[in-house]
């Protein structure tokens, strides 16, 4: 059989591809292991509370007068955004590097097992980090909140993530193209 082989290794391509689909798998794919329900296309829910806390991070240091915040609160509350942004970000950058030895890894026959596994229990641990993470940032927000404002800002967060489930959900005006 003649199979293409990857660059200077001499690796068949086939084997580059299926590692890296297994191992985007078991860094993308958490819901798998997780035991959630997540459908192809849909982020897992580590996926959903760092993008959640995110966008509620930059939310809320946007919000100085509905909330009734001070100048010292907002500047806070924009380094407890920065804090999590650079902790995520370095975060996924070794879970990318780690995806990237499994790649290679997962594509040889046999499967070193002895090797995927400590790299397996590696991501699962960034995985835990990235939501400890995301969990401390809000702790941080509540602490430098009183408690009005924080029940102010989960109110008005709640009707913003709602705003836009419908706005996005919102049936298109156009009608389809008849042929």
């Amino acid at each position: 059989m003649n199979q293409k082989s990857f660059a200077t290794t001499g690796k068949p391509l086939a084997g580059y591809l299926l590692g890296g689909l297994l191992a985007g798998l078991l860094l993308f794919g958490g819901g798998i292991f997780s035991g959630s329900s997540a459908s192809a296309g849909e982020l897992d829910p580590v996926q959903n509370s760092v993008i959640s806390t995110d966008l509620f991070l930059s939310w809320i240091g946007n919000q100085q007068k509905p909330l009734g915040l001070t100048p010292d609160q907002v500047r806070e509350l924009r380094d407890i955004r920065v804090d999590f942004k650079l902790k995520s970000q370095d975060l996924g950058r070794e879970m990318g590097r780690i995806a990237g030895s499994l790649s290679q890894e997962v594509g040889t026959y046999p499967i070193p097992l002895d090797k995927v596994k400590p790299s397996i229990r590696r991501l699962s641990d960034l995985r835990g980090e990235l939501t400890l993470s995301a969990i401390s940032s809000l702790a941080r927000v509540q602490g430098i909140l009183n408690k009005s404002q924080w029940e102010k800002a989960r109110t008005s967060w709640s009707t913003h993530l709602a705003a836009s489930r419908s706005k996005d959900s919102a049936p298109s005006s156009r009608t389809p193209d008849k042929k």
